[in-house]
């Protein structure tokens, strides 16, 4: 019984870390700034010109989706 409840902890603790951000980076140029960790990723890129809102985008890393923008100009050319 103190050995499930140890792994259960362990792993609890895991996936706790896991989610938690490692980076942070803002590009200057571009204004864009992106925040990562180990199951999730969001990225914010600033309105271009005639557009009212900025842009946000979510990934999910471990599975191989990318952010959603970046696809969608991927498609395109």
């Amino acid at each position: 019984m103190k050995v499930g409840k140890i792994i259960g902890r362990a792993a609890l603790g895991a996936l706790v870390l896991s989610a938690i951000p490692y980076q942070f980076k803002k590009d200057e140029e571009t204004g864009t700034f992106e925040v990562r960790s180990l199951l999730w990723g969001w990225k914010k890129t600033p309105r271009g010109e005639g557009e009212e809102k900025d842009h946000y985008s979510f990934a999910i890393p471990a599975s191989g989706l990318d952010y959603a923008d970046e696809n969608e100009s991927q498609d395109a050319g």
